[in-house]
């Protein structure tokens, strides 16, 4: 073997150093990656539409933006143009919602039209694509005025299932927002029927949710998407005749519950067996609510031949609610993972609730006698609407409620049987009565506790 000389061996590393400097600067020259991500600006432009033509001002209307992947959430206010910008946002899909709320005050002054509550606007899109610099018209739909009677408590998540009392010690309670007496009697309670995946079919709309208008046998005036609700639970508070039977004053509740008993102790199932409480601090008392939602009766009627459902037991001394239908109907069991949405709702100008139709849900192309109908309500009557949703982004389900109705989603932060309670927020209080937030927009309008909280006390309000 040769030995390589000096000079040939500096010639040698010369150019190895050469080629090293020169890969070096190429790859110094290189572009970026594709895959690095470059934040994108989001600009708005705000309008309203009011149904009086009434030229409503846009400062501080909020807009809240949600990351649908990494559940980031962002949120800024109209400036007097009615332009709002987020400056560097992560290129992807968001949900968006916008809302404004002028005073009764304030829009008497401006309308000329004498109104006693707030007027609020909103909107939502849940699948708002923001890949580059992007610019945006965004039109506020008026929703209706802050109502008379609203959800306060929504417990849905139910409490741990192995040392609490899982679904079971699950409730709703109403408020009186307005400084007039309420009475509750003929007061409907309905859970809102839907799809629960986003999948696409030839019978869903473009958020996947059922396109009703595709129900067999769908008839009847506007829009069956946006004029109408379908209830898979539809109870009813009863009244005596005189419709003064259960008087709600302003600034007082009412509790319904699932099951009206002290969920803290032990009790005697309908087998006659024992149903024990590993922790009771993980789960409530509902022995004292309004309002018990038992349905063995209507189960009964139903079928006959079929057993008691093990859990639905009854409290003589709550006053139960008429179940109009139920469907599953063992017993009125909310969904803890968020996807359901609730209404209230009374009748006027002499309809009765066997009015109304009822209709298959669309993807049956062939009902028959024994298919399930879903009673239609117009939205027209309802008088509070809040739509729940899951606490992860990515596991949310299409919308229930129209926007006019609800244009947001309100949840739980720790979910399913976490023992947590959506509360509605305290707007202001006057002469110490508690008027509590109502934008028709529940992302916006509520909080939470971390126990669900029946008492009605101070405790079981937030700020």
């Amino acid at each position: 073997m040769k030995k390589m000389t000096t000079t040939k061996f500096s010639k040698v590393l010369f150019f190895t150093m050469l080629f090293a400097v020169g890969s070096l600067a190429i790859q110094s020259c290189k572009k970026p990656k594709k895959d690095s991500v470059v934040p994108v600006k989001l600009e708005l432009k705000l309008a309203v539409d009011d149904e009086t033509g009434t030229d409503v001002p846009l400062t501080g209307a909020l807009v809240r933006i949600n990351n649908k992947i990494s559940g980031q959430s962002k949120e800024a206010t109209a400036d007097a143009n009615g332009d709002v910008v987020f400056e560097s946002i992560i290129p992807g899909v968001y949900e968006m919602t916008a809302s404004l709320t002028i005073t009764a005050e304030a829009y008497s002054e401006l309308s000329g039209i004498p109104v006693t509550s707030d007027v609020t606007y909103s909107t939502n899109n849940e699948s708002l694509e923001v890949k580059e610099d992007t610019n945006l018209q965004i039109r506020l739909q008026q929703t209706s005025v802050i109502g008379n009677i609203v959800f306060k408590q929504i417990y849905y998540a139910g409490s741990n299932t192995t040392q609490g009392a899982s679904f079971r010690d699950v409730f709703v309670e109403f408020y009186n927002n307005s400084g007039s007496d309420f009475y509750l009697d003929s007061l409907f309670f309905g859970e809102v029927h839907g799809k629960a995946n986003n999948n696409a079919f030839d019978y869903t709309l473009p958020n996947f949710q059922f396109d009703w208008s595709k129900s067999v046998g769908m008839t009847g005036p506007g829009d069956p998407n946006e004029d109408y609700i379908y209830t898979k639970y539809l109870f009813m508070i009863p009244s005596d005749g005189t419709g003064k039977k259960h008087l709600l004053r302003p600034g007082e509740s009412k509790i319904m519950a699932a099951t009206a008993i002290n969920h803290t102790e032990p009790f005697q199932k309908n087998d006659g067996t024992v149903q024990g409480v590993n922790n009771p601090a993980l789960t409530i008392d509902l022995s004292k609510a309004d309002f018990d939602v038992w349905m063995v009766p209507y189960n009964r009627k139903i079928n006959p031949d079929k057993s008691d459902y093990l859990f639905d037991v009854n409290n003589p001394a709550v006053e139960k609610v008429e179940v109009i239908f139920a469907n599953p109907s063992n017993d009125w069991v909310t969904d803890a993972l968020g996807r359901a949405a609730y209404v209230i709702f009374k009748l006027d100008d002499g309809k009765k609730i066997e009015d109304f139709p009822a209709y298959p849900t669309p993807d049956v192309k062939e009902p028959t006698a024994t298919t399930v109908r879903y009673p239609q309500i117009p939205v027209k009557y309802v008088i509070d609407a809040v739509e729940l949703r899951h606490p992860i982004a990515t596991s949310m389900v299409p919308k229930r409620l129209p926007i006019k109705l609800d244009a947001g989603r309100a949840f739980v932060p720790g979910g399913q049987y976490s023992g947590e309670s959506l509360v509605r927020k305290t707007k202001k209080i006057v002469n110490g009565r508690r008027i509590l937030q109502d934008t028709n927009n529940s992302e916006n309008d509520f909080g939470f506790l971390p126990k669900a909280d029946p008492s009605k006390g101070p405790s079981s309000f937030i700020d």
